[in-house]
């Protein structure tokens, strides 16, 4: 229990994060943090159709300050609010964390909503969590390294399968020593001066010795789909088409 600190867990509204966090926490003797609002599943309408895109973006920004709190905290397990994967800035700092992603399909969602709880809105919940999955399942994906079916109540399995991951998952040391270089790049096209996250410039370095995206994926300790993610964010920022555009660029930097 020495390699990670926190443990957060992510999913959709009703999969049943807080439960999961309890017991954990319960079982390692950590401190259980409920970082979950949960708006959208009491009023059954997504964020931004409750306050907005901007007061969503605001909404964000507050997670992104208490993530950053929450860093400097120890021995804690987390129960996330479902719109967390939502910002970028909250997903790339949940990928250095250990994040479980506890699954749930919507006909056990809207069970779960209608036994526990009387939602606000007399609304179709049924749509509304079809249209999460469809929006976040691939970005809870990208954050996790661990993901649970949680349809079935199965909560000690769960806790077990947690602890046995959790026990064999070695973060590795950041090796990787960057350069002034590394940073700023050149567009491709528009010739403007691009300054790229750290992450971002880790994985262009790695990608300009020739590794790949697997690989990659090992030394920096994230997921392939966060590499493959990380990749096309950094040429769509350059202006390149492919890779090998961006291996180039990397290697004609002065």
């Amino acid at each position: 229990m020495n390699t990670f600190n926190r443990i957060f867990i992510v999913g959709h509204p009703g999969s049943g994060k807080a439960v999961l966090a309890k017991a954990l926490a319960k079982k390692i003797g950590w401190q259980f943090v409920d970082a979950d609002f949960g708006l959208e599943i009491h009023v059954g309408r997504a964020l931004t159709d409750i306050i907005g895109k901007t007061g969503a973006q605001l909404f964000y920004q507050c997670e992104s300050e208490i993530l950053t709190s929450l860093l400097a905290r120890e021995n804690i397990v987390i129960s996330t609010d479902a719109s967390i994967v939502c910002n970028e800035r909250n997903r790339e700092i949940l990928v250095s964390e250990f994040v479980v992603y506890l699954k749930v399909s919507s006909p056990v969602q809207l069970e779960r909503t209608l036994r526990n709880q009387e939602p606000l809105l007399n609304s179709d919940f049924k749509t509304f969590f079809d249209a999460l999955h469809v929006e976040r399942d691939i970005l809870y994906d990208e954050v996790a390294k661990l993901s649970i079916d949680g349809d079935h109540n199965y909560l000690n399995e769960h806790v077990t399968s947690i602890l046995k991951t959790l026990s064999k998952d070695q973060k590795v040391p950041n090796r990787i020593a960057l350069d002034k270089k590394d940073f700023v790049f050149y567009h491709k096209k528009l010739h403007t001066p691009i300054v790229l996250a750290k992450q971002q410039a880790m994985c262009l370095r790695l990608l300009a010795q020739g590794k790949t995206s697997k690989e990659i994926a090992r030394e920096m300790n994230i997921s392939y789909r966060t590499v493959e993610n990380y990749i096309t964010k950094i040429m769509e920022l350059l202006g390149c088409t492919s890779s090998k555009e961006l291996i180039a660029l990397y290697h004609d930097q002065p």
